[in-house]
């Protein structure tokens, strides 16, 4: 589960930084992240993330954030905390920033780039994939 979580995060920030937008469910006025072609078959785990925010709302309520908590739960993950939580969502930034499994070499670097990451960050992210399996 730590490898989803971590994909959680990773999928979470590539889409207009670390807000949380990838917890977003459907609704009259939102398209979800969820529904984007590079996480239908491979981001899992929201309920674990559900699960922690249940139970921090009922001991803190209002304090913690979705994305402080999908920050801290991914595995080795250093990030300030106290952002606020997304209101906003993109479908199509999800489409366009996360790598596809065709991706290139060339356009998967160019992406983490594009995030302010090297290719220490890449080794580093696509271990955790391989890990999993």
């Amino acid at each position: 589960m730590a490898a989803s979580l971590l994909r959680l995060h990773f999928h979470d920030c590539f889409v207009n930084g670390c807000d949380g937008s990838l917890l977003l469910d459907n609704s009259g006025t939102i398209e979800s992240e969820k529904r984007a072609d590079t996480n239908v078959d491979s981001a899992r785990g929201f309920e674990v993330i559900d699960d922690i925010k249940s139970a921090l709302e009922d001991e803190c309520p209002q304090t913690v954030s979705c994305a402080d908590i999908l920050a801290l739960v991914a595995r080795d993950t250093t990030v300030i905390v106290r952002r606020r939580d997304a209101r906003e969502v993109s479908l199509i930034a999800s489409n366009n920033n996360i790598p596809v499994a065709s991706s290139t070499f060339e356009t998967i670097v160019t992406k983490f780039n594009d995030q302010g990451l090297g290719l220490i960050d890449l080794v580093a992210l696509l271990d955790s994939y391989v890990s999993e399996f």
